[in-house]
């Protein structure tokens, strides 16, 4: 019988120490956590983003993606007062008075303002999506919230598998702490088989003022919040038919007390890098973007365009879905690396530019600057595919909007005067969508899929039990038991003929896979006499007969049972080391938090115990650090694949933590 390999799951990960979603995170603001579901991995993101998104196990497909959200809102005083242009167009950026000024009346024009919250700017290092707690305002909560650090530390990403665990519950108009993602008992209704739950705002929840955007750009940019609170649930199912799709469903609510945001925008950004995985650099500027529009369609793509020895086979595609709206308008635009839309003063009442907000202008398909942005989505209407003819590093802006002001449509109601064809958000109302990545070898297969995601979103995402489908195992966290077992569980959506346990010590040839057969109802093993001082790679298979052999397995886990430290010395809560990514290949960016400026001495030893190389013996000013490192000794030397330890000694009080350099 022919045996087929259908995936591998690509994420090796040191089972024994690696950290739990609810551990400690020594930079609040970048917590990217590693995802993996059988077929895709990647990093998501508290604030709003997904990255290095990889197929597969060798197949890099994205390096960035978020959304926009953009609508129009009224300029208010800060007392709350509608604000009016005294002369239209207005003269100075203060030319403006309320209703209560002698000089009001009322033929003035009410000051409006064009907005866009990004998770991501794109170009800029900028971020304006960010979890309830950041360092943005973190003084001020110790002073506001109980225990404001314990939630700090567990406002994150959960990840949850047939709903369990639960987060609390999202209610941004009544909650104590706003900290969602700790874990609750019991389990929650979701569709998805595994559910990645994360919680943001372009506002701060407990009123802290401020410019609250994230990023080494934010001091050139001023940030004018909507007022939005935004829950993102992660849909992904390792089963056949389903697996190479993600779902992304957003809960956008407007927690204005009396504002309405009009003219919504909803846009998904994306930046696809498209190559081998085990390229680091010189992927990205080859690729070929484009746009299949339609009933059922709209939806983006990048491809490999390489024509040598290093393309790929798998498109990226992605669509905005919202489901049930009467009348949606579609553009999307593309841009060059460096010349993305601008909105670094929105308030700016005669731009140099074209707009004093590209984001919003873009968003809603007008005024875009020709110099800076092409569309994507052909404008004709005879044309329904477009791709660009030549290789390139774009970035792609896909977006849906309703009907514009100056268009018959915008003005368009029904019989009790209602809006037909605007899309807007009232206060305390909410709207949900979903982005959609999808991968395929072909656009015809894209097109295929499309229609089938829309179809499975509008049935709830419903799964015919009785179809003859089959599933890729999931492997949880691998447990120890002491002296020489690892204890083993994993989920499966439906039994196959068999499993099949697959572990062998680690760097050993493939011939050396020790198999053991087990009972299609099984979900967990204990597999002994191991030895605790080898490092073993662990794999779950399921076979299936239909009628030839599927054989389908999870990712590989590296697990040992010794912990093997450099000291035994006494761990103390600071200073707080982390490193990603972990395990990592030719370098990694070290994280180091301490309480306040304070002399540090940073070493990394190898499993013996012996100091390979020094990073930093100085003065360390401010709160949170990066530091490189290259994976090379104090001589320059590379170092050899294994498990490496961070130990900082500052003010007394030391830390350590554990990396593994896998090459």
């Amino acid at each position: 019988m022919k045996r087929f390999i259908c995936v591998i799951l690509m994420f090796v990960s040191l089972s024994a120490w690696a950290l739990s979603l609810q551990g400690s995170h020594p930079n609040r603001m970048a917590d990217d956590a590693p995802q993996h579901n059988g077929i895709f991995s990647f990093n998501l993101s508290n604030y709003a983003t997904i990255s290095d998104m990889k197929y597969l196990e060798n197949n890099s497909l994205l390096y960035r993606g978020t959304i926009w959200v953009s609508g129009k809102k009224s300029r208010k005083d800060d007392q709350g007062n509608q604000l009016y242009w005294l002369h239209y167009p207005p003269q100075n950026s203060t030319d403006y008075v309320t209703a209560d000024h002698h000089l009001w009346n009322p033929g003035l024009v009410a000051v409006i303002d064009s907005l866009t919250s990004a998770g991501a700017d794109g170009d800029s290092d900028l971020y304006e999506l960010l979890p309830a707690y950041n360092p943005l305002n973190e003084n001020e909560l110790a002073s506001i919230v109980p225990n404001a650090q314990y939630y700090s530390e567990n406002d994150r990403v959960l990840e949850s598998i047939f709903g369990t665990p639960a987060p609390i519950p999202f209610d941004p108009f009544n909650s104590e702490t706003f900290c969602f993602s700790i874990p609750q008992d019991g389990n929650f209704e979701t569709p998805g088989f595994l559910t990645q739950s994360a919680y943001f705002y372009d506002y701060c929840p407990f009123g802290v003022e401020g410019d609250r955007d994230w990023g080494a750009s934010n001091n050139a940019s001023s940030h004018y919040p909507l007022g939005l609170a935004i829950h993102q649930e992660s849909y992904s199912w390792p089963i056949q038919n389903y697996h190479n799709i993600l779902v992304q469903k957003h809960s956008i609510y407007n927690c204005n007390e009396d504002d309405s945001i009009e003219d919504l925008a909803i846009s998904h950004y994306f930046d696809a890098d498209i190559g081998p995985a085990t390229l680091v650099s010189g992927i990205a500027a080859d690729d070929k973007s484009g746009f299949v529009k339609g009933d059922g369609y709209e939806f983006a793509y990048s491809r490999d365009a390489e024509d040598g020895s290093f393309e790929i086979p798998y498109h990226i595609a992605s669509k905005v879905y919202i489901p049930n709206l009467p009348y949606i308008n579609n553009q999307a635009w593309y841009w060059r690396v460096g010349s993305g839309p601008d909105d670094t003063d929105v308030h700016d009442h005669f731009p140099s530019l074209i707009t004093s907000n590209e984001k919003y202008w873009l968003a809603t398909g007008s005024n875009p600057d020709p110099s800076k942005f092409a569309p994507l989505r052909p404008l004709s209407d005879e044309v329904y595919e477009y791709e660009q003819p030549t290789p390139n590093d774009t970035r792609v802006l896909n977006t849906m909007y309703g009907a514009q002001p100056g268009t018959p449509e915008y003005d368009a109601t029904d019989s009790q005067g209602n809006y037909l064809n605007r899309l807007s958000l009232a206060a305390h109302e909410s709207i949900e969508f979903y982005v959609i990545y999808f991968v395929g070898t072909s656009i015809d297969e894209l097109k295929t899929q499309s229609l089938a995601i829309e179809d499975f979103i509008d049935t709830a995402f419903y799964v015919d039990p009785d179809a003859d489908l089959t599933a890729i195992p999931y492997l949880n966290t691998i447990e120890n038991q002491a002296p020489d077992t690892f204890v083993l569980n994993w989920f499966s959506m439906i039994n196959p003929h068999h499993f099949e346990v697959t572990w062998k010590e680690y760097g050993q040839p493939a011939t050396q896979w020790n198999i053991i057969e087990l009972p299609p109802e099984s979900r967990s093993y204990n597999l002994s006499g191991m030895n605790p001082t080898t490092y073993y790679e662990i794999k779950i298979a399921a076979v299936y007969y239909s009628p030839e052999e599927v054989y389908l397995e999870s990712r590989t886990a590296l697990a040992n049972l010794s912990y093997i430290a450099v000291e035994d010395e006494q761990i103390t809560s600071v200073p707080k080391l982390n490193n990603y990514p972990n395990p990592f290949s030719g370098s990694t960016k070290i994280m180091l938090e301490l309480e306040k400026s304070a002399p540090v001495k940073l070493d990394i030893y190898n499993i013996k115990g012996q100091k390979v190389r020094s990073l930093a013996d100085e003065v360390y000013t401010g709160r949170i650090h990066a530091i490189d490192w290259d994976a090379k000794d104090d001589h320059g030397r590379a170092c050899s694949s294994g498990v490496y330890y961070l130990r900082v000694i500052s003010g007394g009080m030391s830390s350590k933590h554990k990396m593994l350099l896998i090459k």
